[in-house]
């Protein structure tokens, strides 16, 4: 065997393999950039992709990326949680302000529980007079609902309010 035939049958051989190298690397370019929806008469067919193009208006991409890859859409591959955007929750209404009760000022002086019959002594501010009231009553536009052995609760519309006896270190002011 002569160097040039020992080259020749090297030099042939590496060309089949480049030549199968170069088609399969034609075969993948082809596949890989082929548009979906295209026919092999080069026509455009109406399909799901084919649709959001024709929108005037927005982001035709994300339209399309959702009816073409469902899978992808509802698991974006960058997202950590893997779940699709959503716009944040509008922040929540800011609480309404009340003015503060008007029974504020007034004291409870005691409760009297006989059977039955509730009834609560408490004074108004700035009085040396004491007023006498039961369940169901009102006073300054309150409605006393309920008189237990240690607090009163008014109620005026849905707002509430409870009325405690003062402790020993405010009575004696």
């Amino acid at each position: 065997m002569t160097l040039q035939s020992a080259a020749a049958r090297i030099f042939t051989g590496l060309a089949w393999r480049v030549a199968l190298l170069a088609a399969g690397a034609a075969a993948l370019f082809m596949a890989l950039t082929a548009v979906p929806g295209r026919s092999d008469s080069g026509g455009r067919t109406p399909g799901p992709a084919a649709a959001p193009a024709a929108d005037a208006g927005g982001d035709a991409a994300a339209p399309a990326a959702k009816a073409t890859y469902p899978a992808i859409a509802e698991h974006p591959l960058f997202y950590p949680s893997r779940t699709p955007w959503a716009p944040p929750p509008p922040p929540p209404p800011k609480p309404v302000s009340t003015a503060p009760s008007p029974l504020t000022n007034y004291a409870l002086i005691g409760v009297i529980v006989s059977g039955e019959t509730r009834t609560a002594l408490i004074r108004p501010p700035g009085a040396s007079k004491t007023i006498t009231i039961a369940e169901g009553q009102s006073l300054g536009g309150w409605t006393l609902q309920e008189i237990t052995r240690t607090r009163l609760r008014f109620a005026a519309g849905d707002a509430s309010y409870e009325m405690n006896f003062p402790k020993p270190s405010e009575s004696r002011r």
